[in-house]
Parts: structure tokens; sequence; C-alpha cells
């Protein structure tokens, strides 16, 4: 069973997010350069660089694959005894599932944002459910809940 789902968690953003991202930026860097501090300067460059890799990676859509023995997302490949379970997120404003999230046996949270039909992903939560249980919730740490929170 397969289901289309970005590489990752997909925020639409608006302009004026970006237009604040980009006055951030700008701001540190002004700020760098008149205490000249090269090192926050050259900081705010790998961030930025980092940020825009980050992106081109989590637009790709990758398929996540059920199969007897694991689950597999992109060209991960994780075995059924590493993960402890599934959360299927639900997107208020939208009113559909929106992320399905991954947990390991550590509990640490991969999600997924769907991009696929109901229809699908309602068949590939009744398979995933024969591997794996589906949770009502998982643990967030403040710094999760706020970097979603500014769709970071």
């Amino acid at each position: 069973m397969e289901l289309k789902v970005y590489n990752g968690e997909h925020f639409e953003r608006g302009k004026i997010w970006y237009l604040i991202f980009a006055l951030v930026i700008l701001l540190v860097a002004v700020v760098s350069i008149l205490s000249k501090n090269i090192s926050w300067w050259v900081f705010v460059l790998l961030v930025a660089g980092a940020y825009i890799f980050y992106l081109t990676k989590v637009n790709d859509i990758v398929i996540m694959v059920t199969w007897k023995k694991a689950l597999q997302i992109a060209k991960a490949v994780l075995p059924w005894e590493t993960l402890s379970g599934f959360v299927l997120e639900y997107h208020t404003e939208k009113k559909k599932i929106h992320n399905i999230v991954i947990l390991d046996n550590k509990k640490i949270p991969r999600i997924y944002t769907i991009n696929d039909d109901e229809k699908n992903l309602k068949e590939f939560v009744n398979e995933l459910n024969n591997y794996i249980p589906m949770l009502d919730n998982y643990n967030q740490s403040m710094f999760d809940k706020f970097m979603r929170k500014i769709k970071l």
C-alpha cells in the first residue's frame, strides 16, 4: 500500500511571512556588520542557506510504502520493530487530516504532510494499523511547538 506525502512537514506561508523572515535575517546581518562581529554574519548566511536547502527537500513529494517487514519512506526503510506508532493530525482550517506522524521507539516524531486523496489515506491508515498502532497524540517539546507555530 502506498501514500503520497511531502518529504517533511509542509507549511503554506504567505508573502507577509517571507517578508518578516527576510527582514529578520537582514536585521541580524546589519547588526552583526555594525558590531563588527563577522561570526554572526557567517551564522546568518549559514542559517539562510540551510533554510533554502531544507525548503527544496520538504517540497519534494515522496512515497510512503508498507511492506511485510518495514515501512519505507522515500529511500528510508524503517523496520516495524523500531516503530512505536503513528498519529494523524487534523488541520482545523482545511477540515481534513493534514499530517501523518511516525514515531519510533524513542518517541522521535517524523512528520509528513499528506498529498493524497482521502480514500487512499483511509486505506493506507487501515493497512498501517495492521503493523503499528494509531496513537491519540504524542509529546511535542516546547521548541517543536514554537517552530511549528512560526512555520519553520
